[in-house]
């Protein structure tokens, strides 16, 4: 798998900086979605099949400096983070997206589960603000197929302030990952910026 990324990750139309520390593979995961859910389109939006901005869309707002984290929080923090590990640290951040590997191939949950074990280093994210639903089955679900060694030391999980779950505590208590809190963007990449480097 690790090999299938590097390739997938240098030819994905949604890398758009090149990572000085390609074997460097962080993968990032947390809500693609902000909370409450987008509400669907109106029968007078044709050919639309939802009104949540596309990544395409988000990534060009980004660049342009027109999309700040409290519009698109979820996926516009996600996206951030991965340009800014990118840019600033050279690692090779990804998002599940990102590889392009078709579903009818590999169902998500496998994708999570095979993206982390390939990785040098993975990232769960609950912001209050996303839809953490899917988070909390994903890191579960991952955490039940790695080996202890590597969820102490490859795997974090950081929630923002006052984010409550009893998934969070179940990581925690059961799987012994390391959790922290943060109430920034910047206390956030700080506190992922700490884990590369342990890991490293």
């Amino acid at each position: 798998m690790r090999e299938r990324l590097f390739e997938a990750l240098d030819e994905s139309e949604y890398i758009q900086h090149d990572a000085s520390k390609s074997d460097f593979l962080v993968y990032l995961m947390g809500p693609y979605k902000s909370y409450p859910p987008y509400e669907s389109p109106t029968p007078e939006e044709t050919d639309v099949a939802t009104s949540r901005p596309t990544l395409n869309e988000i990534t060009r707002r980004l660049q342009r400096g027109e999309l700040t984290l409290d519009q698109d929080e979820a996926l516009a923090l996600l996206i951030s983070l991965k340009r800014d590990l990118r840019e600033q640290n050279g690692v090779n951040a990804f998002l599940a997206t990102d590889p392009q590997i078709p579903l009818d191939e590999m169902d998500a949950a496998t994708q999570s589960i095979e993206y982390t074990k390939a990785a040098t280093a993975t990232v769960f994210i609950a912001p209050a603000m996303g839809d953490n639903l899917g988070v909390g089955i994903e890191i579960g679900s991952v955490c039940e197929h790695l080996d202890q060694p590597e969820l102490l030391t490859d795997v974090a999980f950081y929630g923002e302030e006052n984010v409550e779950s009893a998934m969070i505590k179940a990581v925690s208590e059961r799987w012994h990952v390391t959790i922290d809190d943060f109430r920034s963007y910047e206390d956030l990449y700080k506190a992922i910026r700490a884990h590369l480097r342990a890991v490293a």
